[in-house]
């Protein structure tokens, strides 16, 4: 019985995952590029800062580069790469991130992501917010992140 009840727990919290995703993809004008998988957080223990996350698949037959972003819920949209160096992690900023030709490229937390600060309005656990990436070549991708509470220590910001 227990393990039912689990079973059934794990599928109401995966529909309801599934739900705030929001649209399941975006895509380049040219087709080329789409972006799916978009989800945001709020950065632990930093007032205003939150962290979008997604996956880039390139169908084109040549690299392309996340030049920058936008987003007009944030003053400041930053791309950022984080490393690890040992036990160590570090994140930077990065003036672009290059999506190989005929790859997936996943934006998550400790690898890239794009960084919201300074927001514009109130952002907070379940607020959506509109972000749009800019290529070199593909242009603008419109998407739209749902912030989830990924259970990290967020603060729901009032």
């Amino acid at each position: 019985m227990r393990a039912f009840l689990f079973t059934l727990g794990l599928i109401a919290l995966t529909a309801a995952a599934s739900a705030q995703a929001g649209p399941q993809f975006a895509s380049s004008q040219d087709g080329n590029i789409r972006v799916e998988g978009v989800w945001a957080r709020l950065v632990p223990n930093v007032n205003d800062t939150a962290g979008v996350f997604f996956e880039v698949s390139n169908g084109a037959g040549k690299s392309d580069v996340l030049l920058s972003a936008t987003s007009p819920a944030a003053r400041t949209v930053t791309l950022r790469r984080g490393k690890f160096f040992g036990y160590a992690f570090f994140n930077k900023a990065s003036d672009g991130i290059k999506i190989n030709a005929h790859k997936r490229t996943s934006f998550h937390p400790g690898a890239f992501e794009v960084t919201l600060s300074d927001f514009t309005v109130p952002v907070e656990v379940r607020s959506t917010v509109p972000v749009t990436l800019i290529f070199r070549d593909a242009g603008h991708v419109e998407i739209e992140a749902t912030v989830s509470n990924q259970l990290l220590g967020n603060r729901i910001n009032k």
